[in-house]
């Protein structure tokens, strides 16, 4: 575990510090704010349960979603000498905070407004920047800390300051008082402003003056909004004019300084250099878990980086592949969430193993549990994660698991995990939304011949799409009809009664369709042929 104040980790008094009595209280700390903070895991109700929760002894702050007083009491009794710093939780109970602090652990009150996704993306940047060593001088232009910047500007102009993505969801912040506006609160919190609140500030412009133009833009106050007066200036890419965000100044009882124009105007040139280099430059942590997951290259020093990122080189090892699932069920494409979303998946993989590494690339999450067999235990983990996700985020991905001999393996491992995913984009029916890839080796292979005709039409054979131009024109299910037949292995009986018609009239069509194009179904390959063509 790393010294306080060393640069990779911080403490839970500094982390309670960006996070803002906005946010959390503090309600009790029986051993002091100066106990390192490295790590975080999140657990519900369902990891406590099922007992997935005993693994989450080695993080030092829970984040304890949905969970009565009750479970985590008898949680904390299980980890014995070694329970986490801190533990998370909405409206604490006296009772667990009279038990937490006799087992040395602090607890800290969420606001019941928060969203556990603010509280988790929040924590996970003050730990980033503490493992980046970002208590550098941002006047250097390279390392920055947002929430020092914030801060900065705030005690120089005696406003509210926050700063947010092209998104607008809030990236940092400076301390809040009771000068803080509803619209301030609820963007921290996680939430949305008041629909109202919104629409007015859209309409008088303000958004789009902070797309268009470098000027500072000043919003007037609206005391029927509970809105107070505030400077925003617009955060553009270094050199260029891509819109990186927005740094808002708000206005309390006294008047802001009066260069507070040119110092929020400042203050966004540095912010843009910090945005830019986040999202140009992934974390040292997060390039090496890339290097050992096969993204950068073939050449891997498995040796090295294992080292590097603290896991044993040996033992049994699995890889888990979180992506979308790309359908809806109704043969509509689902949006990409993207990788601003799909780490948040990943809360749980240290409740499960603390020394998990993870790396979200291209919009999918990569996790890599060392030392840990396949079986039973790791699927598990799977369901409560694709579970987790759907009820606290509203996102419905699929997970895929591969197992291996050791750490090794963890590239190739990675490689059938994106197969298995790639092929769920043709053969999705086929492949359960929790899958291993030796369960999916089938329905991969098949994805995989779809695609390869998919990319080479001329291997297709032009009779299918005829029939399909026949139905087109005429109104027939002639093709609906062949499937069905081929589905059914030739079954006429099975294929009528699954379309709901006679089997005279399934026989009458497919001998329409030997008419018309001169298919065969009696004739085994013909039957190959056309079941994979319906399939693209």
């Amino acid at each position: 575990m790393s010294e306080p104040g060393s640069p990779m980790s911080s403490t839970l008094g500094r982390l309670l510090l960006a996070l803002d009595g906005t946010l959390v209280t503090l309600v009790e700390a029986p051993d002091g704010l100066d106990r390192p903070v490295a790590s975080m895991a999140l657990l519900d109700d369902d990891d406590l349960r099922l007992g997935v929760g005993r693994a989450a002894r080695g993080a030092d702050l829970a984040l304890l979603v949905g969970v009565g007083a009750d479970p985590v009491i008898s949680w904390l009794a299980t980890l014995g000498s070694r329970p986490p710093v801190a533990i998370l939780v909405k409206s604490p109970t006296t009772r667990l905070v009279r038990r937490a602090a006799a087992a040395g652990v602090a607890v800290v009150a969420v606001d019941p407004h928060a969203r556990w996704e603010r509280i988790y993306n929040l924590i996970g940047r003050v730990l980033e920047q503490a493992r980046a060593g970002s208590a550098e001088s941002m006047a250097s232009g390279t390392a920055g800390d947002l929430f020092a910047l914030a801060q900065a500007v705030a005690d120089r102009t005696g406003g509210l300051v926050s700063i947010e993505d092209s998104d607008s969801h809030v990236l940092a912040y400076s301390t809040s008082d009771e000068h803080a506006d509803e619209l301030r609160r609820l963007s921290i919190l996680g939430r949305e402003g008041p629909p109202e609140m919104l629409d007015w500030l859209r309409q008088w412009g303000v958004f789009g003056a902070l797309r268009a133009a470098t000027d500072v833009v000043s919003v007037a106050q609206r005391d029927d909004l509970g809105l107070r007066p505030r400077l925003a200036v617009g955060i553009r890419e270094p050199g260029g004019q891509a819109y990186l965000g927005t740094l808002w100044l708000q206005q309390t009882d006294a008047d802001p300084a009066p260069d507070s124009a040119e110092v929020i105007t400042g203050a966004a040139a540095v912010a843009a250099r910090i945005i830019a280099q986040s999202v140009s430059m992934p974390s040292v942590h997060g390039e090496q878990v890339q290097r050992l997951l096969g993204f950068r290259g073939e050449d891997v020093d498995v040796t090295y980086l294992a080292q590097a990122l603290n896991i044993p080189a040996d033992g049994p090892v699995v890889v888990v592949g979180l992506a979308p699932s790309e359908h809806d069920g109704n043969g509509g494409r689902r949006p990409d969430p993207g990788e601003q979303n799909l780490p948040a998946l990943t809360l749980h993989a240290s409740a499960f193993r603390p020394d998990s590494v993870t790396a979200a690339v291209g919009g999918r999450v990569y996790v890599l549990f060392p030392r840990t067999g396949g079986g039973p235990a790791t699927v598990r983990w799977a369901r409560a994660t694709v579970a987790a996700a759907e009820r606290q985020f509203g996102l419905r991905i699929r997970a895929v698991v591969a197992e291996g001999a050791g750490v090794i393996d963890a590239a190739r491992l990675r490689g059938e995990v994106d197969r298995v995913i790639d092929a769920a984009l043709h053969e999705g029916a086929l492949i359960d939304q929790v899958t291993t890839v030796e369960q999916s080796r089938t329905p991969v292979l098949l994805g995989e011949i779809v695609g390869l005709l998919t990319a080479n039409p001329d291997l297709i054979d032009p009779r299918v799409a005829e029939l399909g131009d026949y139905d087109t024109a005429h109104g027939t299910e002639l093709v609906s009809s062949v499937r069905a037949y081929l589905d059914a292995f030739g079954d006429v009986r099975a294929a009528a009664t699954g379309l709901h018609i006679h089997p005279n009239t399934l026989r009458y069509r497919l001998r329409r369709a030997h008419e018309l194009t001169g298919l065969d179904l009696g004739d085994q390959a013909t039957r190959l042929v056309v079941a994979l063509a319906l399939r693209i």
